[in-house]
């Protein structure tokens, strides 16, 4: 007798499943689920729980659809935007967490982004992108 897993197994062969822009909109319904809680107008709350149902519609369609070569193409498209996003979010995080210790400069000339310890005073920074050399100063 097989199993509840190996029936859903069985059944999701050759299906897409989920993929980044799928956990993306379960998170975005489980925001718009809280924001919903706080909302006490009757018509924003009903247009919101429409907003979350058409959420899960098409989270429940992409994950069960046979079209992998769409939906994969959807992803991509998606991942175009959150990546850097993404990467924007995780950098500004880590120099709040550097805040004490370091300060972030940019290269005059390559525009790349430099951690330079926090000591005041003035200081010469070489970019290792591209070996130039500048003067910073640190308050």
């Amino acid at each position: 007798m097989m199993n509840f897993f190996q029936r859903l197994q069985m059944f999701m062969q050759g299906r897409y499943g989920l993929d980044t822009l799928n956990k993306f909109l379960i998170g975005l319904s489980l925001v718009l689920y809280f924001v919903n809680i706080f909302v006490f107008d009757r018509l924003a709350h009903f247009i919101i729980l429409l907003v979350i149902v058409a959420v899960y519609a098409l989270l429940i369609f992409r994950a069960l659809s046979r079209n992998i070569n769409r939906r994969s193409a959807e992803n991509r498209a998606f991942l175009k935007v959150y990546d850097p996003v993404k990467a924007w979010v995780k950098f500004n995080i880590r120099r709040f967490k550097d805040r004490e210790n370091y300060r972030y400069r940019k290269c005059p000339t390559c525009k790349a982004v430099l951690r330079v310890k926090n000591k005041k005073g003035v200081h010469t920074v070489r970019c290792p992108k591209c070996n130039y050399e500048f003067k910073t100063k640190i308050r």
